[in-house]
């Protein structure tokens, strides 16, 4: 799940155009600073450091800056996480279970300013030149600050449309989300941002 955050954090900065030129290091930094929210479907698959395909799972997410969004995972299992701005939660439902963290803590590890916007990127990560593959514009994203979760983030751009995020960690584990019916900037309710365990569920952290 720590790989999830990361991503998740990467998201909160990003925004997602359509048909444009070319995206540069500059138009990468643009994308932290002015996507307000996100609504997207995505495939997740962890790969191994020799490439062999570990895990796929697929859903929906929701976001909204600053520090809220909603991951719902439909397949392999059910589970929803959501990031309520104070909170995280994560429900299994399976296994009809809660956790419950304080956001600044689930992702201590990660540079919170991006949650909020209030940081340019420059001042988290050296953005890296162009590598064209496929019809995809991929940037690498080195963080200035060695993390001891990861090493690095890929973005892959359409024009300036974002199309996929991979991450590596320092085995050479990947974790790449794909998107689909991407949307920029929707207007959803904010109910949805927030969460409230079901009854009869077991709660195990700080709720509150």
């Amino acid at each position: 799940m720590i790989r999830l955050f990361k991503l998740i954090v990467l998201m909160l900065g990003l925004t997602l155009g359509t048909s444009a030129p070319a995206a540069t290091p500059a138009t990468v930094q643009r994308y932290f600073q002015n996507l307000q929210s996100l609504r997207v479907d995505f495939i997740q698959r962890v790969f191994d450091e020799r490439g062999r395909v570990m895990q796929t799972s697929s859903g929906q997410m929701l976001m909204r800056k600053p520090g809220k969004f909603r991951w719902d995972y439909q397949t392999p299992a059910e589970q929803v996480i959501v990031a309520d701005g104070e909170r995280l939660w994560a429900y299994d439902v399976d296994l009809a279970q809660v956790t419950v963290r304080k956001l600044d803590q689930a992702l201590s590890s990660t540079p919170l300013a991006l949650l909020s916007g209030a940081a340019p990127i420059e001042e988290a990560f050296t953005v890296g030149s162009v590598r064209r593959q496929d019809g995809l514009e991929w940037y690498e994203l080195t963080p200035k600050q060695p993390q001891p979760e990861f090493r690095l983030l890929r973005v892959a751009f359409r024009g300036e449309a974002l199309i996929s995020l991979e991450l590596e960690d320092n085995f050479g584990q990947r974790t790449r989300l794909d998107f689909q019916k991407l949307e920029r900037n929707p207007a959803f309710d904010p109910a949805l941002l927030k969460f409230t365990p079901p009854p009869g569920v077991d709660v195990v952290g700080d709720a509150g």
